[in-house]
């Protein structure tokens, strides 16, 4: 009895101990719980990326015709177990990856600072734009974030403990899923392979050793996208020279590269302005530390810096070398080591009790009020002026209209949508059972469905009212056996617009084969199917 006594006070002990990262995790669930409630209850529309993943998470494919597959297949993971795509859904999926990135910011920061300022240093990491308001899209720059601060940590620790082969093989897999997110985390390896240089760490043959298992890793990882790749004429790198066409002024664009990305990190001065004044007053008093070890001291301060300007660095040598246009929100996972670096070097001497509690306040103020602004700019604003705004698009009622018109004419459920991205993927958010979608009637961009998936399922053709119908959708009209028109209002007057909708229905093709869309368990079936080659005019 006195033993388990012993034990429940240890318990109590342990929980007691941990309070202040107990705090942590909860700043954490309730900032993912509030985005995630708020957007489900609110919005009526997802951001133009978040509704392209609605539309990319219908079928697993190991690559895109823009990007690389992996956060379409998480999406594909959390429909699969939810009953489908919605507005919440997506909203949850993009901030969950600010949430687990910020969790392995703090598991990096332990390894170097003290574990109060190490806290200190994700609730700084959390106010940059990039991994609040910015991350609230689903889209391949957000999914990037937990890959990456997993990257940063499993490197440091394998660093510091060489011989342990688990950190080289986590690192080869968190590097290798990381490529499979976006491209742009070959940057971020590149600045692995600057501290390994900079530091001398070539001398030590466990970490060359660690290097060749992680390598094996990463390439078994990458492999299948790669092959997949290769099989269609590396397609995402044609979108992405033509998107880094030559521009004019390669001042310019770095000009406003670093503004807009100071733009992005702005959200964390109140923080650091709170922390000065409170130093100032006396309120943090600075106190006295033991010796430290330099070389370590510096071994971490270098690795931070590396690791944070070597990506940044790289990614502005493209607009200097080639005048390519440089978008600030391809740079979203490269300031997750900032937090720690700027507790390191301003932060040290500072009593740790109370630095975080200063920082604790003003980091759940400051959360708040960009919840606040956030939704209060995106949606209830153009609400009250009736503007058209993204999150305020009328999906649902589009979605009705379309299974309305369809079911009238129809015995069958409608198993194709075909339309753009955004009409479509709409439509997609809201219609059960869910629909797919092709794509402008290309197979390229929509390589799960066909011209004979059509013959089988018949479709939904919506386009946006035009004075010709797009050639994309010609030969479509001309098929259906029933066209029409209506409207939606978006917004109200005077800020609002009317939408004009044409549509037609192509209806299935007698003694075509069955539609492998029409029930879910057939939709299912299609991630393992290879529709036969198509004959010349599908």
């Amino acid at each position: 009895m006195i033993d388990f006594i012993k034990l429940i006070k240890n318990k109590f002990a342990l929980i007691a101990m941990d309070k202040d990262e107990l705090g942590l995790f909860a700043f954490l669930a309730v900032y993912l719980m509030s985005w995630t409630l708020l957007s489900a209850l609110l919005l009526l529309s997802s951001e133009l990326d978040s509704i392209e993943q609605v539309v990319w998470s219908q079928s697993w494919q190991w690559g895109y015709y823009k990007h690389p597959p992996l956060p379409s297949a998480l999406l594909h993971a959390l429909n699969a177990l939810f009953g489908g795509p919605s507005v919440g859904l997506t909203a949850f999926a993009a901030q969950g990856c600010s949430v687990l990135a910020l969790f392995y910011v703090w598991l990096l920061a332990k390894q170097i600072l003290p574990k109060k300022q190490a806290i200190v240093a994700v609730l700084i990491t959390s106010l940059i734009a990039y991994h609040n308001s910015r991350a609230f899209a689903f889209n391949h720059n957000t999914v990037s974030l937990p890959f990456t601060a997993a990257a940063l940590y499993y490197f440091y620790s394998a660093l510091r403990c060489p011989k342990s082969i688990s950190n080289w093989l986590w690192l080869g897999l968190v590097c290798g899923l990381a490529m499979l997110t976006k491209y742009s985390a070959i940057l971020i390896i590149a600045g692995f392979f600057v501290v390994i240089i900079w530091q001398r760490l070539w001398s030590d043959t466990r970490i060359i050793w660690g290097l060749l298992v992680s390598s094996v890793i990463f390439i078994l990882v990458i492999s299948p996208h790669v092959l997949w790749l290769v099989d269609n004429n590396w397609i995402p790198f044609t979108y992405i020279h033509d998107k880094l066409a030559e521009s004019d002024s390669r001042l310019g664009i770095l000009i406003g590269f670093v503004a807009n990305v100071m733009v992005r990190l702005v959200f964390a001065l109140p923080l650091l302005l709170g922390v000065w004044f409170f130093i100032k007053k006396g309120t943090i008093k600075v106190k006295t530390i033991p010796e430290i070890d330099l070389s370590e001291s510096n071994h971490d301060f270098r690795f931070l810096l590396v690791v944070l300007l070597t990506p940044l660095i790289l990614a502005m040598m493209v607009p200097l070398l080639s005048a390519s246009p440089l978008n600030s929100n391809w740079v979203t996972a490269f300031f997750l080591p900032s937090g720690i670096l700027l507790t390191k070097c301003f932060y040290k001497q500072l009593d740790d009790t109370q630095l975080l509690k200063v920082v604790s306040g003003l980091a759940w103020i400051t959360q708040a009020i960009i919840l606040i602004f956030f939704f209060a700019v995106a949606l209830i604003y153009p609400n009250i002026v009736g503007s058209a705004a993204r999150l305020n698009f009328p999906g649902e009622a589009l979605a009705n209209k379309v299974t309305e018109i369809w079911s009238a004419q129809q015995k069958e459920p409608l198993a194709i949508v075909i339309s753009d991205s955004w009409t479509g993927g709409n439509v997609l958010l809201y219609a059960r059972p869910e629909p797919t979608l092709f794509i402008d009637n290309n197979v390229l961009e929509s390589p799960w469905v066909n011209a004979r998936d059509v013959e089988a399922c018949g479709a939904f053709i919506i386009i946006v009212k035009a004075e010709t119908v797009p050639d994309a959708y010609s030969m479509l009209f001309s098929q259906a056996t029933a066209k029409g028109e209506f409207s939606l209002s978006w917004g109200h007057a005077p800020r609002g617009k009317e939408l004009h909708y044409s549509w037609a229905i192509k209806p299935p093709m007698p003694g075509a084969v069955s539609c492998r869309f029409t029930t879910q368990s057939d939709k299912a079936a299609q991630y393992n199917y290879s529709p036969p080659p198509l004959k010349k005019g599908d």
